[in-house]
């Protein structure tokens, strides 16, 4: 599948499902009737994520994938697929979580096995610098076949009450999307994301079973972000040079290795699926150069650019107007995409900000624009696992106030007594409201999201003494 198809399937997989009647407003409403519950002694008795103590040497990558090796019937079966895609959207209560009992048997297991190793290594690095924006990656897809069968495994063990296996579940189910944190392209992130949503939704579940214990303090020390965009985006700025690996700035290229490298260029955006409409003006790469060496005063200018940008004025003056033209539009591909890639470190509402100040759109002004990563959306459902971990660690923190309180919940945030987040979208504490028993909690949407559902979680929490 092509990589660009690929993002917008990851993308796609990280709508959240409404888990009540849909609202009248545009929300995503889940609703929890949940117990007051003190933290555990000792406070990290549970944790989301294999400590130290379970881990053993090895690469878990190679390991997920021996899951498939013999039990291709669980994961691909057409009858098998469709039982457990049902499963999936039955409600706990009609779960046959007895049938379901140690759920996928050895192929989990190995799971298990897999997300306790400690050096996660994709082996994609070389394929990555060749293959370009046509890397296949096949491996990727599999992992949410995988997280698939976990969560069903998840689910059973919480409606059996199975806490201690629903917590081993919930382990493996966070280290595997971690382990796709470390895959070196955003695909690999998105994939990550998505797999740790999938995870959330039986967690969500198991707080509403009697007896379950407080996840506050496992919320808290999940690392922050959960998924990190660092390999992904070093990764991006790889494999995109790959493909252009003879875009020659260091001696005048022949008419040939001109024409080559533009025939390339309208190869990789057929591949990258960037359409040409019928009516719209030739936008080939030849097309597009010889308008700008035409233009009075455009290939000076670019050779004025290329010099400020590093390249010896006098090498520059010997290099044909098409490469003046080409290294021009991939230095200011590099810093465009750079405009990008400085902001993702910063906390997300800062973002926001900024992307929407300063970010316009320019379609049709530079050649290599469409190649530029959409690392606004990938950044933004970073952000939304974020602000769903955080809204978790809220419910958690209403269960310790209640448990302090004779059931009761504090009247507003600041009371809660714990530290808790902000949302990441403002940086300010989350909408909270008290409704008689009920709490309400809600996510604010990032600029331009305000009707989407998937951006406006709320959580109401009803606690049952």
């Amino acid at each position: 599948m092509p990589r660009t198809l690929l993002c917008c399937a990851a993308l796609a997989a990280l709508a959240l499902p409404c888990r009540a009647d849909e609202p009248t407003k545009p929300e995503t409403l889940i609703k929890l009737t949940v117990r007051p519950m003190a933290a555990p002694k000792p406070a990290l008795r549970y944790l989301l994520l294999p400590e130290l103590k379970e881990m053993h040497p090895g690469n878990p990558i190679q390991n997920y994938l021996k899951c498939y090796t013999e039990q291709q019937q669980f994961f691909f079966d057409k009858e098998t697929f469709k039982r457990r895609e049902e499963y999936q959207s039955m409600p706990l209560k009609e779960l046959p979580a007895k049938d379901l009992l140690d759920y996928g048997r050895s192929a989990l297991r190995q799971a298990d096995w897999a997300a306790r190793l400690d050096k996660p290594d994709w082996q994609v690095l070389p394929r990555l610098k060749t293959d370009g924006i046509g890397l296949l990656l096949p491996d990727v897809q599999q992992m949410r076949v995988l997280a698939n069968a976990l969560q069903l495994r998840f689910r059973a063990e919480v409606a059996l009450g199975h806490f201690d296996d629903a917590v081993r579940t919930a382990k493996t189910m966070f280290a595997l999307a971690r382990h796709l944190g470390e895959h070196p392209t955003l695909i690999g992130d998105l994939v990550g994301i998505a797999i740790a949503v999938v995870a959330i939704r039986p967690l969500e579940e198991m707080l509403e079973q009697p007896g379950c214990p407080n996840f506050y303090w496992a919320l808290t020390n999940l690392p922050s972000p959960l998924i990190s965009l660092e390999k992904g985006m070093e990764g991006e700025r790889a494999l995109i040079r790959g493909e252009f690996r003879d875009l020659d700035d260091g001696a005048p290229m022949s008419p040939g290795q001109i024409k080559k490298l533009m025939e390339h260029i309208d190869k990789v955006r057929e591949i990258a699926q960037i359409e040409v409409k019928p009516g719209e003006p030739d936008r080939s790469t030849r097309a597009w150069v010889a308008a700008r060496t035409k233009e009075e005063g455009s290939v000076k200018a670019a050779r004025g650019r290329l010099v400020e940008y590093g390249l010896p004025e006098d090498r520059v003056a010997q290099f044909p107007a098409e490469q003046v033209i080409l290294l021009d539009e991939w230095r200011e591909f590099e810093v465009r995409r750079d405009d990008y890639m400085k902001l993702m470190s910063l906390p997300e509402w800062q973002v926001e900000g900024i992307i929407g100040d300063r970010m316009k759109p320019t379609k049709g002004v530079y050649l290599f624009e469409d190649f530029v990563p959409a690392l606004h959306k990938v950044r933004r459902a970073q952000a939304r696992l974020e602000q769903r971990v955080g809204l978790l660690r809220h419910v958690e923190a209403l269960r310790l106030y209640a448990a302090a309180h004779d059931g009761k919940l504090p009247d507003k945030l600041s009371d809660a007594g714990v530290p808790l987040p902000a949302d990441p979208f403002t940086g300010k504490p989350f909408d909270y409201k008290v409704d008689g028993t009920t709490a309400h909690l809600r996510g604010s949407p990032p600029p331009g999201m305000e009707k989407e559902p998937a951006f406006n979680v709320h959580y109401a929490v009803t606690i049952q003494k």
